[in-house]
């Protein structure tokens, strides 16, 4: 058995790969050449058939083989050696391996005042620290030339189906006090399934989830009243002063009205949405903590005062990210 699925898994990426190269690619092609003909604006050529492979690849695969085929191995040190501006403020990068979770400083400097935060996407079965760590290292460049220099750890999480909700937010908890502890701002922030994460996150310091342990610290306007349950943190330490999600991940339902208008020109697909949330719950019951859209209490005292939500015209998620910046506004 374990033979012949290996096999039809091997036919099965072949095909794949064949139909991108001579299906899918040229078809992405064809598209953008026919919208400039007809002096349509959109998407640069480039991003077309980026989102066309990703979109493919997330119909044609298996969950392991999408994880496969879009992992990123990214060399961090010689990304952060072609950013002078930070070298010169002796910025470092490193591996983090606590016991409950797994890490990437991507920039590490003595003078940093804030630390960024970041939860990568992908899904909830694919991605890691270095997913973004080319744009995050930028994103430090353009911060420092504007005077403000800051620490971004990228962390890690278990991927499902092998590690279904809620572990993956057993770990982004335990990052969280891992970053607290060292006594800066933080600023959180995530795109995809790492912005639904932040939100879980953020729910789970305001009202702790009954299977992970809580961060016993109230926060109020970004600064930490009370000492966390372990003893390690001091009262009035800052904790998260600002939220960052970029396309968050808000319904797992994947219902919202701008999955069929978009269905064509995000990289995500619908379908391989679906296979994905069904990873991540592993039958469980959509609640407050996995999918946001649906609570509309609590907001307030879960999301710092700086909060920016952003997306797109083209986003698969943008009606459903618009309904949920709607029901926070009602309630903060």
């Amino acid at each position: 058995m374990t033979t012949l699925s290996s096999t039809f898994d091997n036919v099965r990426l072949t095909l794949s790969l064949a139909l991108l190269r001579w299906y899918i690619i040229p078809g992405a092609k064809l598209r953008v050449y026919l919208a400039r003909v007809r002096g349509r604006k959109g998407p640069t050529l480039m991003h077309v058939v980026t989102n066309a492979t990703i979109q493919w690849f997330a119909k044609s695969l298996s969950t392991l083989q999408f994880r496969a085929v879009t992992s990123a191995c990214v060399d961090v040190q010689a990304l952060l050696a072609g950013c002078p501006s930070l070298l010169e403020e002796n910025a470092q990068c490193g591996s983090v391996n606590a016991t409950e979770f797994d890490g990437l400083w991507l920039s590490r400097a003595p003078g940093a005042t804030h630390t960024i935060m970041y939860i990568h996407g992908g899904g909830f079965v694919s991605g890691s620290p270095c997913s973004a760590a080319s744009y995050l290292l930028q994103l430090a460049v353009e911060l420092r030339a504007r005077g403000v220099l800051v620490d971004i750890l990228a962390v890690g999480y278990d991927l499902a189906p092998e590690h279904p909700f809620p572990h993956a937010l057993r770990q982004i908890s335990s990052a969280y006090t891992y970053i607290l502890a060292r006594g800066k701002p933080i600023v959180l922030a995530g795109d995809s399934a790492g912005g639904n994460l932040c939100l879980a996150l953020l729910r789970h310091l305001s009202e702790p989830h009954p299977a992970i342990p809580p961060v016993d610290c109230g926060i109020q306007a970004g600064v930490l009243v009370a000492t966390c349950a372990d003893g390690i943190v001091a009262p009035g330490t800052p904790g998260v002063i600002a939220a960052c999600l970029m396309s968050p991940w808000v319904n797992l339902r994947n219902d919202g009205e701008s999955y069929h208008r978009n269905a064509s020109k995000d990289c995500l697909h619908r379908g391989a949405l679906n296979t994905w949330s069904k990873a991540y719950l592993d039958s469980q019951p959509m609640d407050k903590y996995t999918c946001p859209i649906t609570c509309t209490t609590g907001w307030a005292a879960a999301l710092p005062a700086s909060t920016l939500l952003m997306s797109g015209e083209l986003d698969l998620f943008v009606a459903d990210i618009l309904a949920f910046a709607s029901n926070v506004e009602k309630v903060s």
